[in-house]
Parts: structure tokens; C-alpha cells; sequence
């Protein structure tokens, strides 16, 4: 009889139900940072939630080959969910929201679209700090000198309560 290389009840059953997030993304996928990026100031600005928020968001890029390099496909319809981003590393929605703002405001990616009209709409993202882009797409080259905090997406008008809301100079009494 054959030993068993280890004890049956350590086997986590995760093709019982559904499957996490983490069993999702595939192992052998990466990214190459290389020095320029990695030591810009615009990477060293970043707070460790941003730069997993990038991570996650470079990780979702397709490609093909293509004359000497590769050719992302889908650059500019990227998304990673606020729900996914929580459930990957345990954070807040606010950190989600923080993080993504950095990003932007550095110049890492750019808003293409954005989402939450409806259940399955998502923010969809260029990411800028990719090869194959010309030199005026890659902002984050320029971050100390310039930065795109007027591109972060602010709150919509409140358009719930605006008729009960309190008016300017009158009393909340009724006389």
C-alpha cells in the first residue's frame, strides 16, 4: 500500500461551491517593473494599497504577440471590482477609493468609462505605465511637475432629500 505524502484532513475542498477569488487568478502570470518604474517617484508616492490596486489592474491586460513585443488587447477596458479588490486583500471600500485616486492622480491609469448605472457596470481603465504606449500617454514620467487630481471622479449631485433638505435662513420650527 502506498503512503499517503500527507494527512487526508489538511485537503482543503475548494471545488465544493463556488471558487475564491484568490483560485481565480492564475499563479503563473506576472509583470515585469522595470527600474524606471519601479524607483519613479510617482511608484514611490504610491501607498501599498495603490500599488495593489495596480498590480491587480495590470493583471487583468490580455496580449498577443506581436513584431518583436507584445500587443496589449484590451488596454483602455480594464476593471477590478471594489468587491473583488475587498475580498482579495481584506481592506475597506474606502481604501479601494483612495488607492484608485492615487493611481490616477500620479498618472498611472486614466478613467475610459465610468461605471455603476446598473447591476454588472463597471469602471473600465488605461493603464499607462505599460510598454507600447508613446511618450506623452506615460503622464507618470512627469508626476512631481504635474498631476491629474482634476480626473479623479467626484460624487454625482445628491438629487435623494433636496426638497426636505433645510433652507438657507429660515427656521426648522413651524410658527
Amino acid at each position: 500500500m502506498c503512503p499517503i505524502p500527507y494527512p487526508i484532513w489538511t485537503i482543503e475542498l475548494t471545488s465544493i461551491g463556488k471558487k475564491s477569488l484568490r483560485d481565480r487568478i492564475p499563479k503563473r502570470g506576472g509583470f515585469y517593473y522595470n527600474n524606471e518604474l519601479y524607483l519613479s517617484p510617482a511608484y514611490l508616492a504610491l501607498p501599498i494599497g495603490s500599488r495593489n490596486l495596480l498590480h491587480m489592474l495590470i493583471n487583468e491586460l490580455r496580449w498577443r504577440k506581436g513584431k518583436g513585443s507584445k500587443v496589449y488587447t484590451n488596454n483602455g477596458e480594464v476593471s477590478f471590482t471594489e468587491v473583488d479588490f475587498k475580498e482579495l486583500f481584506g481592506s475597506a471600500s474606502q481604501t479601494y477609493i483612495n488607492a484608485r485616486n492615487k493611481l490616477i492622480e500620479v498618472g498611472f491609469i486614466k478613467q475610459t468609462y465610468r461605471g455603476g448605472m446598473g447591476a454588472g457596470d463597471r469602471s473600465k481603465y488605461k493603464i499607462l505605465c505599460i510598454s507600447n504606449l508613446r511618450g506623452n500617454e506615460m503622464r507618470w514620467l512627469n508626476y512631481p511637475e504635474r498631476n491629474w487630481k482634476h480626473e479623479i471622479p467626484r460624487s454625482r449631485r445628491q438629487l435623494i432629500g433636496v426638497g426636505t433638505q433645510f433652507k438657507k435662513g429660515k427656521s426648522s420650527r413651524k410658527c
